[in-house]
């Protein structure tokens, strides 16, 4: 499996289990699933442009290309190499 696939589910897997994990608290709270609608769509659109910028990133355009290689000459330089 590619580097782009593994770190795009992996995003993916982040934003469900947070999903789930504010949906329980919630429910254990009292609150209804229809006041929890909105709320639960808003994370909804924000781990799915989360996992959409992780797959965009890890991409082969040029402007992802660039932008991961200044990351990295960063955290190299950083580290002193």
């Amino acid at each position: 499996m590619s580097n782009r696939s593994k770190r795009t589910l992996a995003s993916g897997a982040r934003g469900a289990v947070m999903l789930t994990a504010l949906g329980a608290y919630w429910m254990s709270q009292g609150a209804s699933p229809a006041g929890m609608a909105p709320w639960a769509l808003a994370f909804t659109a924000l781990f799915t442009g989360i996992t959409c910028y992780t797959w965009w990133y890890y991409g082969d355009s040029p402007k992802a290309l660039a932008l991961q290689a200044k990351t990295e000459a960063k955290k190299t330089q950083r580290l002193g190499q």
